[in-house]
């Protein structure tokens, strides 16, 4: 499929809607012509803006029906800023983002990588799912399948109960859980997905929000303390994927070519 799809709006810092104005102007995303007829299960080829009122929460159902051109790239000030910011050399933040999903942010339809968690849409959910769709609500860990298959999960846990849903995903460069979203500095859910659609600039703003939100997290960073920061970042099962042996040797590497 080829890509035509316009920029989204640069979104730094906190969210905020968009003003009356650019609602007003912004133009709604159709599917491709020879597509109307069919159902629109992908991304279409299109996104300008999402129009919203001031007061509203966003739709990011856009996710599952748009293509997006978010902007891409941390350049060596964004990642000395929250160095600073944080308190910690710049190869130990490169070290979370590369673990985390290998230095990409976006999938090849824009949109933040994401990997869709069936434990927690079981949890936020009370189980109510477990028998009728135990792909995407399950008591169990694990059920990941595919890279591919993570927006489809999405999507169907989403209408399903899309609060939800979203919470059970971790979004972005550094795959922070979305019922995380408060600690990332976001008044919902909604609001941290879409800041994540728009620049990967976000990301890096929303991980630093987050880790300076939990004190032993953030010490833990500092001192290069991996395990006990992989188990406040990544949970009690971080071991299983050697979660903090990875993080050391890729701060090891990085901090000798850094």
């Amino acid at each position: 499929m080829s890509n035509v799809c316009s920029a989204l709006p640069v979104f730094t810092g906190m969210a905020l809607p968009l003003d009356a104005s650019h609602a007003a102007s912004a133009p709604m995303c159709r599917a491709p012509r020879a597509m109307r007829s069919q159902a629109w299960t992908g991304p279409a080829q299109c996104l300008h803006a999402v129009p919203l009122p001031a007061t509203a929460e966003p739709d990011v159902s856009f996710l599952f029906r748009m293509c997006l051109a978010p902007k891409q790239g941390l350049g060596p000030q964004s990642y000395a800023r929250a160095a600073m910011a944080l308190g910690v050399d710049v190869a130990v933040i490169r070290a979370v983002a590369e673990v985390e999903t290998s230095g990409k942010a976006f999938d090849n339809e824009g949109r933040p990588r994401i990997l869709f968690e069936r434990r927690y849409f079981h949890r936020l959910t009370q189980g109510r799912f477990d028998h009728t769709h135990p792909d995407i609500s399950n008591a169990l860990r694990g059920g990941y399948g595919t890279f591919s298959s993570q927006y489809p999960k999405l999507e169907k846990a989403y209408r399903l109960a899309p609060t939800a849903a979203l919470q059970s995903a971790s979004w972005g460069r550094f795959q922070i859980m979305g019922k995380n979203f408060h600690a990332a500095g976001f008044p919902s859910v909604q609001w941290f997905v879409l800041a994540l659609s728009r620049s990967e600039a976000n990301h890096l703003e929303a991980f630093a929000r987050f880790v300076k939100s939990d004190e032993a997290m953030l010490d833990a960073l500092r001192n290069r303390r991996w395990s006990s920061f992989a188990s406040r970042y990544n949970g009690v099962g971080y071991r299983d994927n050697d979660y903090d042996g990875k993080l050391e040797r890729a701060y090891r590497r990085l901090s000798a070519t850094h």
